[in-house]
């Protein structure tokens, strides 16, 4: 005989970028437990493949390739919210030194915003020959993909630099980077002087992201804290 089958409810969502409705279902137990798994093994590659496997199962999507990395927080955000409960509580080490204690906060989903939304992409490098890039979000897969210790690097920065330059222009031309070779894009920001190779290094830095700030009392030192979440990564503490 077969077993009843279950109504799944359905959700609207607004993907922050582009303002598209998507639908989404909670996701199950078999999918929640493929992601306490991931989170348990504290591998970043396994987390990610994680959240993108439950994305792409619970909205609907064929892949995430179109969605900027913020996109992909926020859904994740939304998803989790509908299937386990708008709070999340975390655990938020103390920002002094000497104290080792552990508070937990609680999180309400609503409360956590996106940041820096309307960054600007193009950059003018050099204005006199007017030479400059516009940059892509790096996917959620590269940042997956790269070493934590290696993005400190100077290697690390350069490759993610590289791998995140979607055109280069001067007055003349448009330079598409994926007909360029990334020993050719390399040879490029290496020949950027020191102040133009920062503000290529800022963009990475304020790219958009969930973000949620708050301020807490450590429960061991009672000392006033205050905490800044930035990133999905930040909401798995």
């Amino acid at each position: 005989m077969a077993l009843p089958k279950l109504s799944v409810p359905q959700y609207t969502v607004e993907l922050p970028s582009t303002g598209e409705q998507l639908t989404m279902r909670p996701f199950l137990v078999k999918e929640e437990k493929v992601l306490m798994i991931a989170l348990e093994s504290n591998d970043m590659g396994q987390i990610t493949q994680a959240v993108r496997d439950i994305i792409i199962s619970c909205y609907g999507l064929k892949d995430l390739d179109d969605l900027t990395v913020f996109d992909i927080e926020y859904l994740f955000l939304q998803l989790r919210a509908k299937s386990v409960g708008e709070n999340m509580n975390i655990q938020i080490k103390c920002t002094q030194e000497e104290c080792d204690g552990l508070t937990p906060i609680s999180i309400n989903v609503d409360d956590v915003e996106i940041i820096n939304q309307n960054q600007e992409r193009t950059i003018l490098l050099d204005k006199d020959n007017g030479v400059g890039v516009t940059m892509k979000y790096p996917s959620m897969e590269l940042i997956g993909s790269l070493d934590v210790d290696k993005l400190q690097s100077v290697e690390g920065v350069m490759e993610l630099i590289v791998k995140c330059i979607d055109t280069i222009f001067d007055n003349d031309n448009v330079y598409d980077a994926d007909t360029e070779t990334e020993k050719e894009l390399a040879s490029f920001v290496e020949s950027l002087n020191s102040e133009q190779f920062k503000k290529i290094q800022l963009f990475l830095q304020e790219v958009p992201a969930v973000y949620y700030k708050t301020d807490y009392e450590c429960s061991k030192c009672k000392n006033k804290n205050e905490v800044e979440l930035r990133g999905l990564n930040s909401f798995f503490t």
